[in-house]
C-alpha cells in the first residue's frame, strides 16, 4: 500500500504539478486551502504533508501549528517562491521537515517526500516498539513477548513471593542473573542482600571456604576468621551460579542447607543457621550429570523443586526487535550517541543470526554498531562480521545435530530389534562389532 501525501496549494497548477510528481510513488490527496485539509484529515493523518507557505487565509506555517493541535504529527515540507534564510530558519523552527523552493523540482520533491515518509514510518514502528517493550517489560525489567519467555515471567510471580529453591535453566548468554534477581526483587527478602557467586570462577580449594566461611587457624594461611557467602546472604537471597560446577565433597554440605538449614564453617564444630533463600543456575544437563554419577540425586531433586527454563534467542527470534530498541535506548545515552534505530538490512541480519552467546552476544552487538554507527541508523556495515554473513557455521552446525539426532535414534531401534545384542545389531547392519560400539559409545548409548 502505497503511503498517503496530503497536497495543499491554493493555485490548482501548482497542486496537479504537484500530484503529478508523487503519484507514481504515493496515494497523493490535494487541497486548496489549510481549513479543507483539516477538515478532511483529521482523525487519518497522512504520512507527510506538503504546504505552500504564503496562501490566503490560514499561511503554512500558521497550518502547522494547527495540524500539532489537532494530533496530526505528519512530517511537513513547506514549499515557498519567496525562499530566503530568513524564510527557512522560520520554517525550520516551527517544525518544518524540510522546505523547498518554488519552481519545485519533480525529482526533487518526489525524493523529500520519501525521506519524509520513510522517517515517520521510523518514528511510528519505534513508537509501537517502545509501547511493545514497555508490555514485554512488566517484570523486573526483563524484555520478552514470546510465548515461552510470557510463560516463564507468568511462573516467575508465583513463585517469587515463596521461599522455595529455584533452579534456572538456560544457555550461557540468556539472562539468568537477571531473572535471579527478579526472584528475590519479587520476593519478601527484597529489602535484605542479593549474594552471587559463580561456582566455576572458584578454585576448588577456595570454594568450602568461600561458601561457609572459616575460623582463624583452618588451614595454612587463614590469619583471620572470615564470614563465608551463606553470612553473607543471611535473610537474603543467594544466587549460586553455574551449581554443576559444585566439587562432589561440597554437594553434600550444601544439601544439608537445603535440608536442615544449617552449615558449619571450615575449622569449626558447630552448625549455624542459615536463613536463606537459595536460586540455582546451570547451563548444563543436570539430570545428565546425575545419570553419570557426577552430580548427587538427593541434591539435583532439592535445587530442583521450581525449575525455570531460559530459552535461547534463537528460540523466541519475535523478541530480536524488542531486544535490539532495548539495547538501542539502554547504552545510546551512556555512549553519548541518538538513539538510532536499525536499517531494514542490519535487523534482517540480526533476525537471521544464529546467536549463539544469545541476549548478550545480542546487547553487544548493539552496543558496538552504536559505537561505530555514521548518519541516521545502525547500518549492516556497523554489525560485527559473524553477525552480517550468512550464518553458514551455525546451519551447518544445525545440519550436523539433526544428522547426530537421527544416528541415536537409530542406533536405539537398532538394539531393541536385536535384543540389546551388539553382535546381532552389527550383522543386521552388516557392521563390524567395534564400528558400531564406537558409534554406542559416541552417543552414550549402552547396550543390553
Amino acid at each position: 500500500m502505497k503511503p498517503r501525501v496530503a497536497v495543499i496549494d491554493d493555485l490548482e497548477a501548482a497542486r496537479q504539478m504537484m500530484e503529478r510528481a508523487l503519484s507514481r510513488s504515493f496515494e497523493v490527496a490535494t487541497y486548496a486551502s489549510v481549513s479543507d485539509a483539516l477538515a478532511a484529515l483529521e482523525g487519518d493523518p497522512p504520512a507527510v504533508i506538503v504546504t505552500d507557505l504564503r496562501m490566503p487565509g490560514i499561511d503554512g506555517l500558521a497550518g502547522l501549528r494547527l495540524f500539532r493541535e489537532r494530533g496530526i504529527d505528519a512530517p511537513l515540507i513547506v514549499v515557498t517562491a519567496y525562499a530566503s534564510v530568513e524564510t527557512a530558519v522560520e520554517a525550520m523552527k516551527a517544525g518544518a521537515f524540510e522546505y523547498l523552493k518554488k519552481p519545485v523540482d519533480p525529482e526533487a520533491l518526489e525524493l523529500l517526500v520519501g525521506r519524509a515518509a520513510e522517517h515517520q514510518g521510523l518514528r511510528r514502528d519505534n513508537a509501537r516498539l517502545r509501547r511493545e517493550i514497555d508490555a514485554a517489560r512488566s517484570i523486573q525489567g526483563i524484555v520478552g513477548g514470546a510465548p515461552a519467555m510470557r510463560q516463564l515471567l507468568e511462573v516467575l510471580e508465583r513463585v517469587a513471593p515463596t521461599d522455595v529453591p529455584v533452579l534456572i535453566e538456560g544457555e550461557s548468554g540468556t539472562g539468568k542473573d537477571m531473572v535471579a534477581r527478579a526472584v528475590h526483587a519479587m520476593s519478601r527478602r527484597a529489602s535484605r542482600t542479593f549474594v552471587s557467586l559463580n561456582m566455576s570462577a572458584i578454585p576448588e580449594t577456595l570454594a568450602e571456604s568461600e561458601l561457609f566461611g572459616h575460623e582463624r587457624g583452618a588451614f595454612s594461611g587463614a590469619s583471620v576468621a572470615r564470614r563465608g557467602f551463606f553470612a553473607e546472604a543471611e535473610g537474603g537471597t543467594f544466587f549460586l551460579d553455574e551449581i554443576g560446577a559444585l566439587t562432589p565433597a561440597l554437594q553434600p554440605k550444601l544439601l544439608r542447607v537445603l535440608q536442615d538449614g544449617e552449615y558449619i564453617p571450615v575449622g569449626s564444630r558447630h552448625p549455624r543457621k542459615a536463613d536463606v533463600r537459595i536460586v540455582c543456575a546451570t547451563n548444563e544437563d543436570l539430570r545428565a550429570r546425575v545419570q553419570q554419577g557426577t552430580f548427587r540425586e538427593d541434591l539435583y531433586y532439592r535445587v530442583h523443586v521450581m525449575p525455570l527454563r531460559l530459552p535461547p534467542l534463537r528460540e523466541r527470534r519475535e523478541d530480536i526487535p524488542l531486544l535490539v530498541r532495548h539495547f538501542i535506548e539502554k547504552h545510546a545515552a551512556r555512549l553519548g550517541r541518538a538513539p538510532l534505530p536499525p536499517s531494514a538490512e542490519a535487523l534482517r541480519a540480526m533476525l537471521e543470526h544464529r546467536w549463539p552467546g544469545n541476549v548478550r552476544e545480542l546487547e553487544n552487538c548493539v552496543e558496538r554498531a552504536l559505537l561505530l554507527a555514521r548518519g541516521d541508523e545502525l547500518r549492516l556495515l556497523d554489525l560485527p562480521p559473524e553477525v552480517r554473513a550468512p550464518d553458514s557455521e551455525a546451519a551447518e552446525g544445525g545440519y550436523r545435530r539433526a544428522r547426530d539426532e537421527w544416528e541415536r535414534q537409530y542406533l536405539e531401534a537398532l538394539l531393541r530389534e536385536a535384543g540389546g545384542s551388539v553382535a546381532r545389531a552389527a550383522e543386521l547392519v552388516g557392521l563390524h562389532r567395534s564400528t558400531l560400539y564406537e558409534k554406542l559409545a559416541r552417543h552414550k548409548l549402552v547396550a543390553g
